[in-house]
């Protein structure tokens, strides 16, 4: 597969980690990791996840590279009573999911996300490697939530080259 072709089908119509699409395709991936640590919560995330401002949350921001190439911006907040500790773990090669469910029991079971194509930003040009005329990135922003999860588990923003993700969804006539 040339490196321009790499790319991983998101279903829209079930939860899915993006670490397990790609290893389900044989493919090869890193993260640089820009943030791993507790912060305040700023009226934007604790509106989200439904917590008093500054509240204490989980941040983590990573790069994903695949194939060698940086396809992906990934920013994750959790409420930190639910992920007590978790600021101390390696994630440069671990699923974020796989993480909380191993340490913390807790696994995603939906999620609510919405779709952009929007304008890079200088941070975003330069972290993806973008070429001078390329402007346009992917945005998802959503929630996900446990099985009996009332409040998110996390809210998160995905920024990636266009043609990373391909998106199928799959309906059943009524």
């Amino acid at each position: 597969m040339r490196n321009d072709d790499v790319h991983i089908v998101k279903e829209l119509d079930k939860f899915s980690s993006v670490t397990h699409a790609i290893l389900a395709q044989g493919l090869t991936f890193t993260y640089k990791i820009l943030i791993c640590e507790v912060q305040e919560a700023n009226r934007r995330i604790s509106k989200q996840l439904g917590l008093s401002l500054a509240s204490k949350v989980f941040c983590l921001k990573k790069v994903r590279i695949v194939e060698g190439k940086p396809r992906s911006i990934e920013t994750t907040y959790v409420d930190y009573r639910k992920v007590p500790g978790i600021e101390t773990a390696d994630f440069s090669n671990q699923s974020f999911y796989d993480k909380i469910k191993q340490d913390y029991g807790l696994e995603s079971t939906k999620s609510e996300e919405e779709i952009f194509i929007v304008d890079a930003n200088a941070s975003e040009k330069e972290l993806l490697e973008l070429a001078e005329d390329e402007t346009e990135v992917l945005m998802i922003k959503g929630k996900a939530y446990t099985e009996d999860d009332v409040a998110p588990l996390e809210c998160f923003e995905l920024i990636a080259l266009p043609s990373f993700y391909h998106f199928r969804s799959v309906s059943a006539y009524e």
